[in-house]
C-alpha cells in the first residue's frame, strides 16, 4: 500500500515506451509497472516498481525446450513520516524472482515462485492479449502463522497486471487523466 509521503507520488522516467510483450527466437521480454487495472484508488495499489520480464528458452538436451522467467523489480517502499533529510523515510528494494513456465492452454503461460512465508507469486503471460499478470495464492505455512498470531498473513494481494506508466500514455492521452496514468499502449500505437 502506498503512503502519503515524498516518495509515494514516484514516476517512471525513462524511454521504455512500451506496453506488451516482445517474442523473439530466443524468448520473450516485457518492461513497465505491475498495477491492478482499473484500480483509482492510490492507496490500493501496489508499492511503486519498475519490472522487467525477461523469459528464455532452455533447451534440456533432449529435443525438449522449457521457458524460464526471471522477473527484476525495483520497489519503492514509502514510509508515513514526513520528508526528513535527516531520517530517509522512503527505500529502494530490488527483487529477483524465477518462474518455470507451463503452457496452460494455447498461447497462456504460467509458473509459480516462491514470495515468501505467506503468499507464493503466479507469474501468467497471456500471448493472445500480450499481457503479463501477477497474482498470488497462499502458502500452506500462512495457515500455522495466522493460528499463531491471527492476521499475521491475511488475504492474498490482488491481481496485477503490467502496464505503461511513463510519462508517454499520459502525453498521448493529451493529460486528460488522473496523476498517475498508467495504460496498455506504446510507442508503436497511432494516436
Amino acid at each position: 500500500m502506498a503512503c502519503a509521503n515524498s516518495c509515494a507520488n514516484v514516476d517512471t522516467f525513462g524511454s521504455f515506451d512500451e506496453s506488451g510483450l516482445r517474442e523473439s527466437e530466443f524468448g520473450i521480454s516485457a518492461v513497465g509497472t505491475f498495477r491492478i487495472a482499473e484500480e483509482g484508488d492510490e492507496s490500493e495499489q501496489p508499492l511503486f516498481n519498475l519490472a522487467m520480464v525477461d523469459c528464455e528458452k532452455q533447451p534440456d538436451g533432449t529435443g525438449k525446450v522449457s521457458l524460464e522467467c526471471r522477473v527484476t523489480k525495483a520497489v519503492v517502499w514509502a514510509h508515513p513520516d514526513k520528508p526528513d533529510a535527516d531520517n530517509p523515510n522512503c527505500s529502494l528494494d530490488l527483487d529477483v524472482s524465477t518462474y518455470s513456465m507451463k503452457e496452460l492452454q494455447k498461447g497462456v503461460l504460467a509458473g509459480m515462485g516462491a514470495s515468501g512465508a505467506c503468499y507464493n507469486a503466479i507469474l501468467t503471460i497471456d500471448r493472445t492479449a500480450k499481457r503479463v499478470y501477477m497474482s498470488f495464492t497462499r502458502t500452506k505455512e500462512a495457515d500455522n502463522f495466522d493460528k499463531i498470531k491471527p492476521g499475521t498473513c491475511g488475504a492474498p494481494p490482488r491481481t496485477e497486471v503490467l502496464m505503461n506508466c511513463t510519462g508517454w500514455p499520459k502525453l498521448r492521452a493529451k493529460g486528460k487523466t488522473p496523476p498517475r496514468y498508467c495504460d496498455f499502449s506504446s510507442s508503436s500505437d497511432q494516436k
